[in-house]
C-alpha cells in the first residue's frame, strides 16, 4: 500500500481531470460515511451529493456534471473505473514470493522461476505454469493442465486434467474447472455414463466466482471467452461456447452445447435449456428461463423469456386480472338478465 499520494498526481494515473488542490495529501478510498481527512471518496450521482457535504473525506471522484461539492474533486465520465484504478494504486494484490511451497507436491510438472505455488498444492505430471502466476493453499492441477502468465488461482480451487487457462485469468476459492458434464444415455430403465473427454479452455482475463463449476466437453472445448466475468455459483455445462466480455451473475445455469455471445449480461437466477443460441449484446433479465434462440440485440425477461417490453405488458394485464374480473362478472349478469327478459 502507498503511503500517501498528492491528488495532482492521482489524477493523473487514474485518468481523472482535476479541480481544485492538487497538493492535497491522500492516504486510500473510502466510503462517504466512512472517510477520513486524509481519505478520497467517491459521488456518483447527485442524489449522493447531500452525503458529501457531512463527509469527512479530503477529496472525491465526482461524475462528469455533477454540481461543484465545493472541495478539490476528480472529474471523470465513468467513476467507478476511476474507483476501481485508485482501489488498485492503495491496495494492490499482495505479493508472493517466486517458488514451490516444501508442502507442495510438483512432480513432473513445468513451473515458471517466476511463478509462486502455495502450501499443499498438488499438480499432477505435465502441468504448466507461467510466469508471475501464484497458486495459494491446496489447488488441485490435472495432468497435462496449462496456466498461463500472471494468473491468481485462490485456495482449494480444482482444475481437473487437460484444462487450459489464458493470461492474467483469477479463479477464486472453490471453483472446479474440468469436471465431468453431465452426459448420460438412456438403457431401458438404465442410465450410461458417456465418458467426457474433452477439456475447458479459459481465454485471456477471465475472472471466475467462487463455487463455480464450468464442466469438461463430452467431445472438443468448452470454452469461456476473453474478458468474461462469472459471479459465484454459476454452473456452466458441458460444450458451452461463451464470447468475450460476456457477464454471467450469480446463480445462473446454462445448460449443455448452449452458444452465448459477446457482451452479453446474464442477470442473477437465470435458467438456459441446452442447445440455443443466445446472440451478442443481449441482456436477460433475472430469473429469466431462456428456451429457444435470442437475436443479437435483444433484451428479454420472464420464464419463458420473452422481448422486455412484451414481459412488461403481461405484468401490467397480470395487475388488473381482479379488475378484469369483476368486469366479466358484471357483463355475465348483464347477458343473463338480457336472456331472461327475452325468454318471457
Amino acid at each position: 500500500m502507498e503511503a500517501m499520494v498528492r491528488l495532482g498526481e492521482l489524477a493523473g494515473r487514474i485518468g481523472c481531470t482535476l479541480e481544485g488542490d492538487g497538493g492535497v495529501e491522500i492516504r486510500g478510498v473510502r466510503g462517504l460515511e466512512d472517510a477520513g481527512p486524509e481519505e478520497l471518496t467517491f459521488v456518483t450521482e447527485e442524489r449522493y451529493l447531500a452525503g458529501l457535504q457531512d463527509s469527512r473525506a479530503a477529496a472525491v471522484i465526482l461524475a462528469t456534471g455533477l454540481s461543484s461539492p465545493g472541495r478539490p474533486a476528480l472529474r471523470t465520465p465513468n467513476v467507478y473505473l476511476a474507483l476501481a484504478r485508485a482501489l488498485t494504486i492503495f491496495h494492490p494484490a499482495p505479493h508472493m514470493r517466486p517458488g514451490v511451497h516444501p508442502t507442495a507436491v510438483a512432480v513432473g510438472a513445468r513451473i515458471d522461476p517466476q511463478a509462486s505455488i502455495g502450501p499443499l498444492c498438488v499438480l499432477q505430471t505435465g502441468v504448466e505454469v507461467g510466469s508471475g502466476t501464484v497458486l495459494e493453499a491446496q489447488v488441485f492441477v490435472g495432468t497435462d493442465a496449462r496456466i498461463g502468465r500472471d494468473c491468481r488461482i485462490c485456495s482449494q480451487v480444482t482444475l481437473r486434467e487437460g484444462t487450459w487457462v489464458g493470461d492474467r485469468v483469477t479463479i477464486h476459492s472453490g471453483a472446479v474447472v474440468g469436471a465431468d458434464g453431465f452426459g448420460f444415455a438412456r438403457d431401458g430403465a438404465r442410465y450410461v455414463k458417456i465418458p467426457q473427454l474433452g477439456r475447458v479452455v479459459i481465454e485471456d482475463d477471465v475472472e471466475v466466482g467462487a463455487n463455480v463449476t464450468i464442466d469438461r466437453a463430452t467431445l472438443g472445448e468448452t470454452r469461456i471467452g476473453r474478458g468474461t466475468k462469472l459471479d459465484n455459483l454459476v454452473q456452466v455445462g458441458h460444450n458451452v461456447q461463451i464470447g468475450q466480455d460476456t457477464v454471467i451473475v450469480a446463480q445462473v445455469g446454462v445448460s449443455g452445447s448452449t452458444r452465448i455471445g459477446s457482451r452479453v449480461t446474464l442477470a442473477g437466477q437465470v435458467g438456459v435449456v441446452d442447445h440455443v443460441n443466445v446472440g451478442d449484446d443481449v441482456v436477460v433479465g433475472a430469473q429469466a428461463g431462456v428456451t429457444k434462440d435470442i437475436p443479437t440485440g435483444s433484451i428479454v425477461l420472464g420464464s419463458p423469456a420473452v422481448p422486455h417490453r412484451e414481459f412488461k405488458r403481461q405484468l401490467a394485464t397480470i395487475a388488473r386480472l381482479p379488475e378484469l374480473a369483476k368486469i366479466i362478472r358484471a357483463l355475465e349478469a348483464r347477458l343473463k338478465d338480457l336472456e331472461n327478459r327475452q325468454a318471457h
